[in-house]
């Protein structure tokens, strides 16, 4: 019987925040922890899966992967405890030097007390903090087979070894699958299947009925078989090539797309003039601050201002413009507000996020100078 040896979360610190309004969802990549650290850029805020034995971190406080300091590799799971056995793990890959300690994208992740647990009072620099967010896991087969995933995923368990894959040409990279080439000749090409690429060298792609250029995507998409060795060049795995044929498409599984926490509702966390405000001049500038960024053009068709009930007069026409910057919509008004009269700027909730998430309604209610100005 296998011991299960588990971390428990601390305090609730690295549960990731609470799905709301639906999923997003992010493809994922393979990857190796050595890939991770040595092209952080490349991952970093991409769905990654890799295979690691946690350990305890922060006594015993958190869960991580074993990282030469000063770097460190926390998992925040999306729920439960993190088992300390070797496991494939998924989720969303965060540098968090590459991020402002004030970046509002930060917030809905709900990460502060665990960056001040293992950071402490200063914010990390680049590539010092890698976060595994939202992380789910599976065991793993203790048997390895050779397949183009356990290539991507454990290609030191398969090093030396003559396989045989098939999967889809993508020329020199020409989607981005990997983060560098590894330059062993003009005819190095990546092969892709499912959420897996490795390089293969060492052969031109061209034989029996097949001749593709690397440089193009005029040939993408056709499958090969490869046959070779399998060895690491710069962190990434790579098969030498001893021979090519052209294959049929084989039938994949899609590549799973983790759910990663939606981001709460946007909200109007700053008004001016202040809710039920008065005095305010006629010739105002209304302005309201949301908790993220919005989608511009679901602001106006959504913003509904009238004066209170028993004013007679027109409302002037009004223009909403959304400043990316402040995350703020700006409302002008092409003539004066009648004065000593109420004010009502209702926010509906077809406002949205970029991601589509609604806003949570809000109603302005203010009072105008009776004054001239």
């Amino acid at each position: 019987m296998r011991f299960c040896l588990c971390l428990t979360v601390a305090a609730g610190l690295l549960v990731a925040a609470p799905m709301t309004m639906g999923m997003q969802t992010m493809s994922r990549t393979a990857t190796t922890l050595a890939a991770i650290t040595r092209y952080p850029t490349f991952y970093h805020d991409k769905a990654v899966a890799l295979v690691g034995t946690p350990v305890e971190i922060a006594e015993g406080a958190l869960a991580g992967l074993p990282l030469e300091a000063p770097r460190q590799f926390v998992i925040a799971p999306k729920s439960g405890r993190v088992p300390l056995w070797a496991i494939e793990l998924r989720g969303r890959l965060l540098d968090i030097g590459r991020f402002a300690s004030d970046d509002s994208r930060l917030g809905p992740l709900d990460l502060t007390k665990l960056i001040t647990l293992v950071a402490g009072d200063r914010w990390p620099a680049r590539d010092r903090l890698l976060i595994l967010h939202g992380t789910t896991w599976i065991d793993r087969d203790p048997v390895l087979a050779p397949t183009m995933r356990n290539l991507a995923l454990q290609p030191e368990r398969l090093t030396g070894q003559t396989v045989v894959v098939r999967g889809r040409f993508r020329g020199r990279n020409l989607f981005g699958d990997l983060p560098a080439w590894p330059r062993q000749s003009q005819w190095d090409f990546v092969l892709q299947t499912a959420d897996a690429a490795v390089w293969v060298v060492g052969k031109r792609p061209r034989g029996d009925g097949f001749d593709l250029t690397t440089t193009t995507r005029t040939h993408t998409g056709r499958w090969l078989e490869v046959t070779g060795r399998v060895t690491i060049v710069d962190g990434l795995p790579l098969i030498l090539a001893d021979q090519l044929r052209a294959a049929e498409p084989e039938a994949e599984p899609a590549p799973e797309a983790d759910p990663t926490p939606a981001l709460p509702s946007p909200e109007v966390i700053f008004s001016a003039p202040a809710q039920d405000e008065t005095g305010i001049a006629r010739d105002v500038l209304v302005r309201l601050q949301f908790s993220r960024p919005m989608r511009p053009g679901s602001l106006q068709p959504n913003i509904r201002i009238r004066y209170a009930d028993g004013v007679t007069e027109a409302l002037p026409s009004w223009t909403a413009i959304y400043k990316p910057g402040p995350m703020a919509v700006e409302i002008r008004f092409e003539a004066p507000l009648a004065g000593g009269v109420g004010v009502i700027v209702e926010l509906g909730a077809g406002i949205q996020a970029p991601d589509g998430v609604a806003l949570t309604p809000m109603t302005l209610r203010f009072m105008t100078s009776a004054g001239l100005r």
